[in-house]
């Protein structure tokens, strides 16, 4: 259907575009002229084709990009109010070394170096990861609460061109989905303890990145918002 309303929309601009040359050659008689500037005209579309294909359809979709970006960090920033600090909070129970950690993960003026250097401190630190039944408890309960609250932001179809946050929104699913699926954390063997472990340290490493991202974005658009969220920085010994 729609290639045919093309098609009709072709053929009408034609043939409203040959009846105005004819009109003008019937009433100014001057052929020449007429063909003269038909060339003309011609001769200007590629300029045209490459001022609006190359320029101004660049811009649109520089302007588009932003204004999904907005709304995805919209969401991203729902997440960290609603579940991402109280997650990171429970996940750093589980670093046996979170003190060593924290002395070298300091946050502080935001630039491009600063933002590398936290990612690079985060992906390679030497976590140690240690899982029992009793640290595994309020962790379970509050991921078993937001379970619906991360579907519905898996479904979002705004976050599909946020890959890695997905990533990270998935891997903090699945630490929800074992601890679920289960049963109850006291009964949970030497094997289940191991295989969590790797969960949470997948999903801890991936949630400081898209913290960092996310405080990095705060401290660009809305710095009263980043003042209000250092404030619970939770890689700060307290």
């Amino acid at each position: 259907m729609k290639a045919v309303n093309n098609v009709l929309l072709i053929l009408i601009l034609t043939i409203s575009s040959a009846c105005i040359y004819l009109i003008q050659f019937y009433l100014f008689k001057r052929p020449d002229d007429t063909v003269y500037y038909l060339f003309q005209d011609l001769a200007f579309v590629p300029v045209e084709a490459i001022v609006v294909t190359l320029i101004l359809n660049n811009l649109l979709n520089v302007m588009e990009k932003r204004q999904k970006m907005k709304k995805i960090n919209v969401i991203i920033s729902a997440f960290f109010a609603e579940m991402g600090i109280t997650v990171i909070s429970e996940l750093v129970k589980f670093n046996q070394n979170n003190q060593e950690f924290c002395q070298r993960f300091v946050l502080t003026d935001f630039n491009k170096n600063t933002m590398k250097s936290l990612k690079k401190i985060a992906g390679e630190f030497e976590y140690n990861i240690k899982v029992t039944p009793p640290s595994l408890e309020t962790l379970s309960l509050f991921l078993n609460e937001k379970k619906p609250f991360m579907i519905g932001m898996l479904e979002n179809s705004s976050l599909s061109e946020h890959d890695s946050f997905t990533d990270m929104l998935w891997a903090v699913f699945h630490v929800a989905d074992e601890l679920q699926s289960r049963g109850s954390v006291k009964d949970f063997s030497e094997s289940d303890l191991n295989h969590l472990a790797n969960d949470i340290l997948r999903a801890y490493k991936a949630i400081i990145i898209e913290w960092v991202n996310h405080m990095k974005y705060l401290n660009d658009e809305y710095p009263f918002l980043y003042a209000a969220a250092i404030r619970r920085n939770p890689f700060i010994e307290r």
